[in-house]
């Protein structure tokens, strides 16, 4: 009967001395730095669930003891007592409530092997990339993990079978501290909001949190029906839990875990599950994923995605500030960091899958850089920031559509070429996040400082297309290759590289800026 409170399971990096076996008790220990896993989806899981942890059992009052808390982490008694009243909540076998598992699943429910739990092998359009072994099993830390992973992001799975909180395969935005030479404790803490801030109401039921803890709020004929943020405590958006699913005893056998290769263990090979479970609605949002925002407010909000994690700066914006359409806005934990914690230099890291209903086309993984000023200072911040973004992106478009004008007599009837967009949104990734730290340090006042940054991005942003443009066109198939389109279309991106809607106000400023120089 493993307790995931108090045993020792969960990898972590001890500094320079390797890794080391925790319990979450030990998280305050300075000389731990990061969590490790075989798979980055569970060390993404691994995190949320830590900080989920924290969250409901740990959580400061107030921004003054967040300070405290994070210049003194917790001793394990001092979490040991904290976590006191969740305890028995966190068995991972139990013969009442257990971990992420469906209290009373009937004795009707379907029997699958237990690696069919990984996002990326859970469906029959994946095995093309896994193929199980006979016999496969996953050791217990393996299966909590893997448990854990899909519950916080399930994607469709069928008829009756429902996504998480956040819809399938969402995108998590967790705060790092910028050094990296920093604690386990500080990367957590960074995304544990106060509770002034998170301004949810005081637990009075622990099932309203936990739902494992009680009967399943099941969603078939026989079932609640939906279940909004109204209907249970909002904290249950950290512990979700849309699949019925109950580990399997009765197959388990001895020998090697499939995903960890840990030998000589216990093997779990079957999980039991059944259509029907909590099927989430309405205006969820769960405080560390961001998202898109009806104008209206007619409808409820929508996760951003995990394919987002994937499309390099261009969300920049979005994710680390949020968009004045709201679409998006920043994930709650990140909000409150660029606003009350600004002193605090620090790291986004974004990650999730690529979903295409059940089938997994990608996992992202991408860290962003974290610029924040002072209050006044904001809203001209956003906008300079927002104008670079424009010219980025009508630029990457101009470059897409001239470089198929040059290879093609009908450019319109020709598919889409994403490489090449993309191409230049990795080729200005690196200009876009130096002009944006000089952004950050301006005081907005003297058009001719903001004059310099807009004519370094213009000229890079140019000099990059066009020599992507004369790579791309070389690359093109050289037997149709009309001379005349391609100079044609070259003389064309040059005009629209100047005269862009993006680009034109911009280039006034810096032309007005550097002809009163001359």
């Amino acid at each position: 009967m493993r307790d995931l409170i108090v045993e020792k399971w969960m990898s972590v990096q001890r500094g320079d001395a390797g890794t080391a076996l925790i319990s979450p008790l030990n998280v305050g220990d300075s000389a731990l730095s990061d969590v490790v896993a075989v798979r980055p989806d569970f060390k993404g899981a691994l995190y949320q669930f830590l900080i989920g942890l924290l969250q409901t059992a740990y959580a400061p009052a107030d921004l003054a003891e967040w300070r405290e808390r994070w210049a003194s982490p917790p001793t394990a008694g001092e979490l040991e007592a904290a976590f006191a009243p969740y305890r028995g909540a966190f068995l991972l076998e139990n013969d009442g409530p257990a971990f992420m598992q469906d209290l009373h699943l009937p004795e009707d429910a379907n029997r699958l092997p237990v690696l069919d739990l990984l996002i990326d092998a859970g469906s029959d359009s994946n095995l093309y990339f896994n193929k199980p072994a006979p016999g496969h099993g996953l050791c217990e830390c393996c299966f909590a993990q893997a448990l854990l992973t899909l519950q916080l992001n399930a994607p469709s799975g069928g008829r009756g079978i429902r996504t998480s909180v956040r819809g399938g395969g969402p995108l998590t935005t967790l705060l790092l501290p910028a050094d990296e030479v920093s604690t386990l404790w500080q990367k957590l803490w960074l995304n544990v909001l106060p509770l002034d801030a998170l301004g949810y109401p005081e637990v009075e039921t622990p099932s309203d949190v936990l739902p494992w803890l009680a009967p399943t709020r099941t969603s078939d004929t026989q079932g609640v029906g939906d279940t909004p943020p109204e209907a249970v405590h909002p904290l249950q958006v950290y512990w979700s839990m849309s699949r019925r699913i109950c580990l399997d005893a009765s197959t388990e056998g001895h020998g090697q875990c499939a995903v960890c290769g840990a030998q000589d263990v216990r093997l779990i090979h079957h999980y039991r599950t059944r259509h029907g479970g909590t099927n989430y609605t309405g205006a969820w949002q769960h405080p560390l994923t961001p998202y898109s925002l009806d104008a209206k407010g007619e409808k409820p909000p929508l996760s951003i995605k995990g394919r987002q994690a994937g499309k390099g700066y261009r969300d920049w914006l979005g994710l680390v500030l949020g968009n004045d359409d709201h679409q998006p806005v920043a994930a709650k934990v990140v909000a409150h960091f660029t606003v009350r914690l600004k002193k605090l230099r620090a790291r986004l890291w974004c990650f999730g899958y690529d979903m295409s209903n059940m089938k997994a086309l990608c996992w992202y993984d991408s860290t962003l850089p974290v610029h924040t000023v002072p209050d006044d200072l904001q809203r001209d911040f956003i906008k300079c920031v927002k104008q670079l973004l424009d010219v980025a992106n009508d630029t990457a478009i101009v470059l897409h559509k001239q470089v198929k004008a040059a290879w093609f007599r009908r450019p319109g009837d020709a598919g889409s070429e994403p490489a090449v967009p993309q191409s230049f949104w990795q080729g200005s990734e690196a200009a876009f996040y130096e002009l944006l730290e000089q952004l950050a340090s301006l005081d907005f006042e003297r058009e001719a400082d903001l004059a310099g940054i807009y004519r370094r991005w213009l000229l890079r942003t140019r000099h990059l297309a066009l020599t992507l443009f004369d790579q791309w066109v070389l690359a093109g198939p050289i037997e149709d290759m009309d001379m005349k389109r391609v100079v044609q279309a070259r003389a064309d991106l040059v005009r629209e590289l100047s005269g862009g809607k993006a680009m034109k106000p911009l280039w006034k400023i810096v032309n007005l800026h550097y002809k009163e120089r001359t």
